[in-house]
């Protein structure tokens, strides 16, 4: 079972992870994009996730959030899939971040399920 933390503000974002993700198998944790605060830090510590998906939004503190995730020793080398709108050069951002997927909005649940999967197929085998 994997822990997988969720950035997200949009609501829509919210229901397909919780729908495509969250049948009991994986433990999800949403929380929200906004802002990069001192307690979402140590919430993020505090989870240890196994992946992350971060939305992509002009209204969120993404960069910090990704920046912080990739300094940070808990979350450095834990999977980050982007998530945003389709047709944003989100592929794009996806490379020169060195983020290891990303996912176009709106979100199907196989799509979602293909993202993820390599990256749980992963860290079952090195858990094993």
């Amino acid at each position: 079972m994997a822990r997988i933390i969720c950035f997200a503000d949009n609501a829509a974002v919210v229901n397909a992870v919780q729908q495509g993700l969250g049948e009991g198998s994986h433990t999800i944790h949403l929380l929200s994009a906004s802002q990069l605060t001192s307690s979402l830090r140590q919430t993020v510590q505090n989870i240890a996730p196994d992946i992350i998906l971060l939305e992509l939004s002009h209204a969120t503190d993404n960069p910090h959030l990704y920046f912080f995730l990739r300094a940070d020793n808990v979350t450095r080398n834990t999977p980050i899939i982007l998530v945003s709108t389709a047709g944003k050069p989100l592929a794009q951002q996806a490379e020169i971040l060195g983020a290891d997927g990303y996912i176009e909005r709106p979100l199907a649940t196989e799509q979602l399920r293909r993202a993820v999967a390599p990256h749980l197929l992963r860290q079952h085998v090195t858990a094993a």
